[in-house]
């Protein structure tokens, strides 16, 4: 029988249901990145034998609305609906997973309409420089690809190798059932059995991911762009696995760092000198070490001293680590925070499917306080300096390159510097 996962709570007569797959664009062939993206977005279009026009007004019939999100891991099909027409929007979720139309003329459209969000993204320079950024820490990395694939390969890709994707991966993989909200855990249990009857066998491509590497040194990319005032700044190296045992520890120190707005980042870059309206570090994590980074956005004219400035400021963060005042502080901020990841039936019903989806560990969401309260500062400082690298780092910035490279060139310990044209990306 299925397992299902569900989260009663009766506050409001609706329905959360979610249908997720360890499916996701890490899967996509070389020279073909968007195919997952794409598959998901052609199977929220509805199932076979009925048209997307009549499949919209059955769900508005209902009371219902459907999404598909697809990530680096996963491919997630949600879906709301009025608690008393769930199960007819089980049954039309059912078909919609296992029988999807996959038409052409939805595919074209879609298609299309990817190739449009690759070319507007060329207006958002803060996008630019998060796409080139992760190309420049991760290289030839899986980590590296973007979500939605290139103009080259989302060319490549064709209604046939969507058909392929959903055979050999979707259609064979594992999956989880989760509900949230106004139904009885036997109720759920009875109609997921009835229309997602539960499957034998492994998904047939088993992700096996090696290891991401840093490049040894300090590399500057900027991304030019004509006519650049301000520039959007990424500077970072990589961070943590999910399962690592310094990430808890490493969580706290990022927080106190550059998490809040009263960190030393923030502080000096903002409140001293005025040079960014924002000022924040990131700590992502997933199977092998993902990215921890620093984003700032100061005008051109202050852009390398702006980097030059945050350089300095990490340098003390690892080689002294953070102050006992801001690991009390780090900690009653996560602390604090985190309830609002649990203050809803579906927030507590996407906590454990992430859990089934994606191997966080358990205990990270039933103990999630405890392991952020028993941090020392010692522990922080301990895992700052054993996975956050000042040395080996991407600095990249979209600007205009005949403003700012030679101030960027004399950064200190700067080994290489690249000039990419935004239209390139």
């Amino acid at each position: 029988m299925t397992t299902v996962f569900v989260e009663p709570s009766d506050v409001l007569p609706l329905v959360d249901v979610e249908v997720g797959f360890p499916v996701g664009s890490l899967l996509d062939p070389p020279g073909r990145e968007g195919l997952a993206q794409l598959a998901g977005h052609l199977l929220r279009r509805g199932p076979s034998g009925i048209s997307q026009a009549r499949f919209e007004d059955r769900l508005a019939m209902l009371g219902a609305r459907i999404s598909v999100e697809v990530s680096m891991r996963s491919t997630r099909i949600r879906a709301t609906v009025l608690a008393r027409n769930l199960e007819p929007l089980l049954e039309l979720l059912s078909r919609l997973v296992w029988a999807p139309a996959f038409r052409a003329t939805d595919f074209a459209k879609l298609k299309r309409q990817a190739q449009g969000t690759l070319k507007s993204r060329l207006d958002d320079d803060q996008t630019l420089g998060a796409v080139q950024f992760r190309r420049s820490l991760f290289v030839d990395h899986p980590y590296g690809r973007t979500l939605g694939g290139t103009e080259a390969s989302l060319r490549r890709l064709d209604l046939d190798s969507i058909r392929r994707f959903y055979r050999r991966q979707l259609e064979r993989s594992p999956f989880v059932v989760g509900l949230a909200g106004d139904v009885l855990r036997r109720d759920a249990e009875r109609l997921v059995a009835t229309y997602f009857p539960s499957r034998r066998g492994r998904a047939t491509a088993k992700l096996d991911l090696e290891p991401s590497r840093a490049r040894a040194g300090r590399h500057v990319v900027i991304v030019d762009k004509p006519a650049r005032t301000q520039t959007q700044l990424f500077i970072g190296t990589l961070g943590a696995k999910t399962r690592d045992p310094k990430l808890f520890p490493l969580i706290v120190s990022n927080t106190a760092f550059g998490g809040t707005f009263s960190g030393p980042l923030m502080q000096q870059v903002r409140g001293v000198r005025g040079w960014s309206y924002g000022a924040y570090s990131r700590l992502l994590h997933s199977t092998q070490r993902d990215a921890w980074y620093m984003w700032t956005a100061p005008a051109s004219e202050y852009s390398a001293e702006c980097a030059a400035l945050q350089l300095e400021l990490m340098e003390r963060w690892v080689k002294r680590g953070i102050k006992q005042a801001e690991l009390r502080f780090a900690q009653r901020y996560l602390i604090n925070g985190h309830c609002f990841d649990r203050d809803t039936a579906s927030k507590r019903l996407e906590s454990t499917l992430d859990v089934e989806l994606l191997g966080v560990p358990r205990r990270y969401v039933d103990s999630y306080d405890a392991l952020v309260a028993g941090v020392s500062r010692s522990d922080a400082i301990e895992a700052t300096r054993r996975r956050i690298s000042p040395r080996d780092l991407a600095i990249v910035v979209v600007a205009t390159a005949a403003d700012v490279a030679t101030s960027f060139e004399s950064i200190p310990g700067v080994q290489s510097l690249e000039v990419v044209p935004f239209d390139r990306l």
